[in-house]
């Protein structure tokens, strides 16, 4: 073997020892990670207009809500508690009432994404109380004959077998939310965490 490839084999084995020294030098990390999982307590559900308390109980046990849960029916105490349904081609509706919420500098329809709900061809525009007040958003809704319905807000909350205060894991409220907004008298649930 020549000089050169000795020391480049000395050199390598150094290498490999050094970095096997590194390997088992390295502190390992022996405790357990705990998942700091985000903990559910209840669900805000909106149901649409007219359904009853007994509906509501009948269309809530069809769900496997994993645990125990009390419920509040028709809560008054939202802002959001009056909506309209638009189907999505009825553009003429919605244009005019932009219009009319620039010309009169007002807020009718709360816009943002957690405020509309899509259900198939239909969507649920959440609007002010200020507007079921205003006689020329009125005028509009009457000439496309267009109502204003009220939503049925229920408070859902975990609890235990002695009336006392629980929770489930957010990946089982997700869960549950999911199937509860495929209801179609159901228009959304908010998730309340702990």
């Amino acid at each position: 073997m020549s000089n050169i490839n000795k020391e480049i084999a000395i050199i390598l084995v150094f290498l490999i020892l050094v970095t096997f020294w590194g390997i088992l030098k390295t502190p390992v990390d022996t405790k357990i990670q705990v998942n700091n999982e985000h903990k559910v307590g209840g669900m805000h559900i909106r149901f649409e207009e007219g359904v009853s308390e007994s509906e509501v109980k009948a269309i809530l046990k069809n769900y496997n809500m994993t645990t125990n849960y009390s419920i509040r029916y028709n809560i008054d105490t939202t802002v959001n508690k009056y909506y309209i349904i638009l189907d999505k081609d009825n553009w003429d509706v919605r244009h005019e009432i932009s219009k009319g919420m620039k010309k009169e500098n007002k807020d009718w329809i709360k816009s943002s994404p957690a405020q509309v709900v899509r259900k198939g061809d239909d969507y649920i525009f959440t609007i002010s109380e200020q507007a079921i007040h205003d006689e020329n958003f009125l005028a509009i809704l009457d000439k496309y004959d267009i109502q204003v319905k009220k939503f049925v807000w229920c408070d859902v909350n975990f609890e235990k077998s002695d009336g006392s205060k629980d929770w489930i894991p957010e990946e089982y409220a997700i869960r549950i939310k999911n199937e509860l907004e495929n209801n179609e008298r159901i228009f959304s649930v908010s998730i309340v965490y702990v």
